[in-house]
């Protein structure tokens, strides 16, 4: 690498190594957090309004595949860097292996697409293909290309704990993806592929105008070396377990929508996608508030008295995760046609009220559930909660299909509060023999002879 994009890098790096966490950063972060969040919700309203039941079911459909690869690849590989670069001292070392792993991953999906490409394109002299599966394999490489190379410079960002960048990117690029799809949709294309369209532009052009502000043309010089076998050996350990396990949690997320779509069409489909959006958002950034607050104090030592401390800071999460949970609960309860009013168009309204509040009785599970989860972690049996997870599919495959038969949107929402409701008391047995102190031997020795 020349000398001056060396110091160019390292200069920058440095720079940024300077700015730790605050009170003042956590605060920038959570406000970043909430702009995510209304501007998730706006994009509801402006969504429903310029997509018809159809194209707008397709398009959280075609999310959804979005998700599972960002699950699969994208969020595996952040917490594989994140582990990796918070044990690595200076910036520069940082970038190094972040950019090395990256490139090495990038590498890994061109290949797999070149191969599905190839499928594609014999199934197509046997089957006919809609032009957008014929070209997804490109798409694919498009947009995990963009994500890892963000992923590489975010996940050594977070690492530091440079909490006002982070959530300055994240609310910059939420607000120009809901601008870009919305240019796109109006004067392009109203459909699907015009709402993909618009999100690869607009993550191509945040990703691209936060490298040059945050780090220069220089950032992934020598990217493209080979890392070193012990990083890539770690990294494995670490991402792939992490990679495997995405699907799971993408099958309790979004499996509803699909098998709506299977059974009622796309236009319940819609509705129900709308409403669990809208319900979503303020229950995801309670989660993203209780953890930020309750997770280090788990994952603390105190000493002596461990199991009892954790078991009370578990408490009182749980208590404020189901205050909140079920406050949320009772507001939708009253003001579901209100907020459905507001938030979505008139197309999508009919039959989403009812949903609304018994996917507030699912959310408030889940973030309960969540809190378990953490307090499980932070003992260190993650294995047990893993082989939980897996298990737990079962219930959502069952419950959330049948109900999408017997009751279309209003039944998958009733299957998916069951399933959740089962998992966060599956969940709470194995965190009482988790956190359960080990047992004090006894010494013999130290008793006295006569007692």
């Amino acid at each position: 690498m020349p000398p001056r994009a060396l110091s160019l890098i390292s200069s920058r790096k440095e720079a940024l190594c300077a700015n730790r966490t605050a009170p003042k950063a956590l605060a920038f972060s959570a406000s970043g957090q909430i702009v995510v969040a209304a501007t998730a919700l706006i994009s509801l309203r402006v969504y429903t309004e310029l997509l018809d039941k159809a194209e707008f079911a397709l398009a959280m459909m075609a999310m959804g595949g979005v998700a599972l690869l960002d699950g699969v690849v994208v969020m595996a590989l952040n917490q594989t860097l994140l582990s990796l670069c918070a044990a690595l001292d200076g910036c520069e070392r940082q970038r190094e292996v972040a950019t090395r792993l990256g490139w090495r991953l990038a590498r890994l999906v061109v290949l797999v697409m070149a191969g599905l490409s190839a499928v594609l394109v014999a199934a197509r002299f046997i089957i006919p293909l809609h032009p957008l599966i014929f070209f997804a394999p490109l798409l694919i490489v498009v947009y995990l290309g963009e994500e890892i190379a963000k992923t590489t410079m975010l996940g050594p960002m977070t690492a530091r704990r440079e909490y006002p960048r982070f959530s300055l990117w994240a609310a910059v690029e939420a607000v120009v993806t809901l601008a870009v799809i919305a240019a796109t949709l109006k004067m392009l294309r109203p459909d699907a592929v015009g709402f993909l369209i618009g999100l690869l532009a607009a993550r191509l052009a945040t990703t691209t105008g936060f490298m040059i502000l945050f780090f220069g043309f220089s950032y992934f010089s020598g990217a493209t070396q080979a890392p070193e076998r012990k990083e890539v050996a770690r990294a494995l350990t670490y991402g792939l377990p992490l990679s495997v396990m995405a699907p799971l949690g993408w099958l309790n997320a979004f499996l509803d929508r699909y098998a709506i779509a299977f059974f009622s069409g796309l236009s319940s489909a819609a509705v129900y996608t709308a409403a669990s959006g809208l319900v979503g958002r303020p229950y995801a950034i309670t989660t993203s508030v209780l953890t930020n607050y309750f997770r280090p104090l788990l994952f603390e030592a105190p000493g002596a008295g461990d199991a009892r401390s954790r078991k009370r800071r578990l408490a009182q999460w749980l208590t404020a995760a189901s205050v909140i949970g079920f406050a949320g609960v009772a507001a939708l309860a009253l003001l579901a046609k209100f907020v459905a009013a507001l938030i979505l168009a008139p197309d999508f309204r009919a039959g989403a009220t009812p949903i609304l509040t018994v996917l507030g009785v699912a959310q408030t599970f889940a973030i309960m559930t969540h809190a378990l989860d953490n307090a499980i972690l932070a003992t260190g049996t993650s294995g047990r909660l893993l082989k939980l997870q897996a298990a737990m599919v079962v219930p959502a495959l069952v419950l959330v299909p049948l109900g999408a038969l017997l009751a279309s949107g209003f039944g998958a929402a009733l299957g998916r509060m069951a399933s959740e409701a089962i998992r966060f008391g599956a969940t709470v047995l194995l965190s009482r023999a988790a956190l359960e102190p080990p047992p004090t031997k006894t010494s013999w020795s130290a008793a006295p002879c006569g007692s």
